[in-house]
């Protein structure tokens, strides 16, 4: 689809076909699997924060308490591992959080060079509400496309997942140059 540099994209098209600079060196197909990919992950992240409006919280305060839930005691570092941001990030939320009453952190019993991050009562309670409004809007997303749809869309993920976090490694741990095939030519 082309329009000119001045005509707006309309409402109801996807964000893959709304008119982008080119990316120099990269063929349109993979430009275009990355602007839909870019714009479904926007509003993914648009519609969750929805979800969890009227004191319902942030997505990431959502994994935060998800994963608290099934490893309630882990370390910081843990944490941040898990959810794949920087440290800095974890604290910074865990503060947060700590401030309205939903974690506690304690020096751990063994190593007191490592601090441990326990849900509270209030903690598991919002986890549970944010653990509801995210299956509502798993359910009316994700479940409504098919089965295969949902299998195929997960298998891909997970392969670009490795290929985004091979990629960040760099080339030495098997990230690829840009330009070159899977094959390495």
């Amino acid at each position: 689809m082309s329009r000119s540099a001045s005509q707006k994209p309309r409402a109801d098209e996807p964000f893959a076909a709304w008119k982008m600079p080119d990316l120099e060196g990269v063929d349109e197909l993979s430009a275009h699997a990355f602007r839909a990919f870019l714009g479904a992950s926007r509003l993914n992240f648009k519609s969750m924060v929805g979800s969890m409006a009227g004191g319902r919280g942030h997505p990431g305060q959502a994994m935060c308490l998800r994963l608290l839930s099934a490893n309630d005691g882990a370390t910081q570092r843990d944490m941040a591992r898990m959810l794949h941001v920087a440290p800095p990030t974890v604290s910074k939320m865990l503060s947060t959080m700590e401030k309205a009453g939903l974690v506690e952190r304690r020096p751990d019993e063994a190593d007191q060079r490592l601090t441990r991050v326990y849900l509270t009562a209030a903690g598991r309670d919002r986890g549970d509400e944010m653990g509801a409004a995210v299956s509502e809007y798993v359910n009316a997303t994700f479940a409504t496309l098919s089965a295969r749809e949902r299998r195929d869309l997960a298998r891909l993920l997970e392969k670009l997942g490795a290929r985004i976090a091979a990629a960040a490694e760099g080339p030495e741990a098997g990230g690829r140059r840009a330009g070159e095939s899977e094959t390495g030519r």
